[in-house]
């Protein structure tokens, strides 16, 4: 039986489709899953790169990079097509764009689809604080001097009003990609599974993913409170039910745009990304 290695990061929204195979829910007969937990998406994307793991759901941005060692879940790139997981960009005081080209910026990680879109659509900045938990990013928007990219807009917002505090939303990275693309899906985050497994393997295991995922979506109130459970532990911290719910309600939506609109998205996104010099050329998009 084939052993494959599967990094879950523990965020809600990337979370929910591995649980029912994580729980028991749905049963692999003819693959051997080893699941570890990942708290930070540069964490997943740090071990993508070293090859520690054979699946995961690393950056968009970090395909280029990796391309020649993994392939795309066709199924499961989280496509943002609409603002409600737009990636605003929050700030302590208004300001326009020229003020935020001229500020500080706060993300999540060099290799982040948040941080590579900042430089397409905004471009400059002051100073760079790389922060890797959504508190941590928070933290340092609240006490510092910057503009953070908000990836977790929701959690975001939640620990924003535990402090009793309020934003100003300056910017939808959303609107400004809908703009420069004519409305493509706008990807954000991939499932990526090791080349090295052969074809095959790819596929059984990409049939059990979807078969997981479909279960998660249609048993919500069963996988809810293992997600809760699990987000805890490995974030811990006390993540508001309402809060989960609502990450993984959005991030269904992003993780069930159509297969021909999510390629559309990754070729305009890599396209893009080379001819502005922010990222490598891709040869081919191996989605499996």
């Amino acid at each position: 039986m084939k052993t494959i290695k599967i990094g879950a990061l523990a965020d809600s929204g990337d979370l929910y489709p591995f649980i029912p195979l994580i729980n028991g829910m749905v049963k692999s007969v003819d693959l051997d899953l080893e699941f570890e937990f990942i708290p930070t998406v540069q964490e997943v994307n740090d071990k993508i790169v070293k090859k520690d793991v054979d699946v995961s759901v690393p950056s968009a941005a970090l395909y280029p990079y990796i391309q020649n060692d993994y392939s795309i879940l066709s199924s499961a790139v989280a496509s943002a097509v609409d603002g409600i997981t737009g990636m605003p960009v929050l700030s302590m005081k208004n300001m326009d764009i020229n003020e935020v080209r001229e500020s500080n910026i706060i993300v999540h990680g060099l290799n982040t689809t948040a941080f590579n879109l900042y430089k397409l659509l905004i471009g400059k900045y002051k100073k760079l604080t790389v922060v890797h938990r959504v508190l941590d990013e928070v933290d340092a928007m609240v006490n510092g001097d910057g503009v953070m990219v908000a990836v977790h807009e929701l959690k975001a917002m939640y620990d924003l009003e535990k402090m009793g505090v309020k934003p100003y939303r300056l910017l939808s990275m959303w609107d400004m990609w809908k703009n420069l693309s004519g409305n493509k899906p706008m990807p954000m985050g991939t499932v990526v599974i090791n080349s090295d497994l052969g074809m095959d393997t790819m596929k059984r295991f990409k049939d059990i993913y979807n078969k997981s995922k479909k279960y998660a979506e249609e048993h919500m109130d069963e996988v809810l409170p293992v997600d809760v459970k699990i987000m805890r532990e490995v974030q811990n911290s006390d993540i508001s039910l309402e809060v989960i719910k609502g990450t993984i309600g959005a991030d269904v939506k992003e993780y069930n745009v159509s297969q021909s609109d999510v390629k559309s998205g990754l070729e305009f996104f890599y396209d893009i990304m080379e001819k502005r010099n922010l990222l490598p050329h891709v040869d081919k998009i191996s989605l499996i």
